[in-house]
């Protein structure tokens, strides 16, 4: 009898060990037409395999159904990690973390300030990014070339109004302009709305008449319309999250990376073999390989004069074994 016991116990540690890593992700909003999730779900989609296996949830862009949804899955216990992403979610996930404090979380493209033994997070150095996106904005619109006037002015349209935007992005972008060209004039507009192209093209319209060369889209799908509107006034536009260049060639001079495939991805593994310092949290950059620009791509190459792309390598590499200059 007791061997029999001892052999259903040692077959109960075999399944135990067997069972693959679970991770449940949120996404705070939709997949499609949203390119940061969907280098969330590629990121989510390399580290799946028979030892880890995923889950995700699309939250929809109601916001105030995104807490509701991660306490439901961190009630159900299927989890062994729940990641979810943006400036919108660190008080939600430090409430449900504090509720289960047996399960664990990880918030990518946000920081959770207060420390909690089951919560990771990780944000990228916005700043890095839209600080190298204000310098090119700042030698397009002083460099004379088809599309500019004598005017010195750009701009930058945000899908929204929050925290990183507002207190980090924008003021970076400023100073990357005016860096460059100090009496450059920044236009800045709020869409309301990451999917209303129709008030993102409305808003570029406008920034254009005020004679911006190039614009700043950070707007999710209502930067579609701003791209429209630049193609139809022959004017230039800088995209940020994947490598758009394609979409509109020669109108989308440059878009600004963030590889939160690759974040997405280092971390589900982390977290699988046990290694994720739970506490604490950290932020990412250029210095870290996840923040780029499509300095290599064609394109890129064939509409940005060369003189431009030089000082814009010399900028990137500067930041990445210097970081940002004061401003």
């Amino acid at each position: 009898m007791r061997g029999f016991l001892l052999a259903i116990v040692l077959f109960g540690c075999i399944i135990s060990l067997a069972a693959p890593f679970s991770v449940g992700i949120l996404i705070t909003g939709e997949i499609g037409g949203n390119a940061i999730y969907e280098l969330v779900q590629q990121g989510a989609q390399r580290a799946a395999g028979d030892a880890i296996e995923i889950r995700i949830v699309e939250g929809g862009y109601n916001q105030s159904k995104w807490e509701p949804l991660l306490l439901s899955m961190a009630a159900t216990a299927k989890y062994d990690l729940l990641m979810t992403f943006t400036e919108g979610m660190p008080a939600s996930v430090a409430k449900v973390a504090r509720a289960f404090p047996n399960q664990k979380f990880t918030l990518l493209d946000g920081i959770v300030p207060e420390p909690l033994a089951n919560v990771y997070s990780v944000a990228f150095k916005d700043d890095e990014m839209t600080f190298l996106a204000g310098v090119l904005a700042g030698m397009i619109t002083s460099s004379g070339i088809g599309g500019t006037n004598p005017e010195k002015t750009v701009g930058l349209i945000a899908g929204d109004t929050y925290p990183a935007m507002i207190n980090t992005m924008k003021p970076a972008y400023e100073a990357g302009v005016k860096s460059i060209e100090p009496e450059a004039t920044v236009l800045f507009g709020i869409v309301g709305s990451w999917s209303d192209p129709t008030r993102g093209r409305e808003l570029a319209s406008r920034q254009y008449e005020g004679m911006a060369d190039i614009i700043l889209v950070i707007a999710g799908g209502s930067g579609m319309g701003s791209i429209e509107e630049a193609a139809g006034r022959g004017r230039y536009v800088i995209t940020v999250d994947s490598n758009a260049l394609a979409m509109k060639p020669g109108v989308i001079l440059a878009s600004f990376l963030k590889h939160i495939d690759l974040l997405v991805y280092e971390t589900i593994i982390k977290a699988g073999e046990g290694s994720l310092p739970f506490g604490s949290n950290s932020r990412v950059g250029i210095s870290e390989g996840m923040i780029d620009y499509t300095r290599d791509d064609p394109l890129f190459i064939k509409y940005v004069p060369e003189e431009i792309r030089e000082k814009m390598f010399q900028w990137y590499e500067s930041i990445k074994n210097g970081g940002l200059p004061a401003f």
